[in-house]
């Protein structure tokens, strides 16, 4: 339940991600190496979940040190911000990811790279939590 996307953040990031997914399907473009991804996928996927994560840091820390002084590792902290960075990513593609499996039912290179775009967006996403929790004032918060 921890890792499912429930701040006005994360629905602002799929919301981008969806309009930018909805305009390459809409577009016909055939872009990079002859696969059905766009530049603009490559580039925004990344900066818009490093910000949906970035967006309320302070809330976030709190929540983190609660998780991590109640039992919880920094590791499943990390990756449950992956998971809902993935989870935002895939979303936000969804109109993309449709029209991948309605156009060729078969695994194709431009699907590999679209697996690999929502993996790059989760990272992005879980970027700054990795940050937060490896840093020395998180840690001297936790001991405090």
């Amino acid at each position: 339940m921890g890792a499912l996307p429930r701040e006005s953040s994360d629905l602002i990031a799929i919301a981008i991600l969806d309009l930018a997914s909805l305009q390459l399907v809409f577009s016909q473009t055939h872009l990079f190496a002859g696969i059905d991804v766009s530049w603009i996928l490559i580039l925004l996927v990344p900066l818009t979940g490093v910000l949906a994560a970035l967006s309320n840091s302070p809330k976030r820390e709190r929540e983190e040190l609660a998780l991590v002084a109640y039992g919880g590792s920094t590791r499943q902290i990390e990756a449950r911000y992956l998971v809902r960075g993935c989870i935002i990513t895939t979303v936000g593609l969804l109109p993309l990811v449709l029209k991948f499996l309605i156009d060729r039912l078969s695994f194709t290179p431009g699907l590999i790279v679209l697996i690999l775009i929502v993996l790059i967006g989760g990272s992005a996403y879980a970027t700054p939590a990795l940050r937060r929790t490896r840093s020395l004032n998180f840690v001297e918060q936790y001991k405090g």
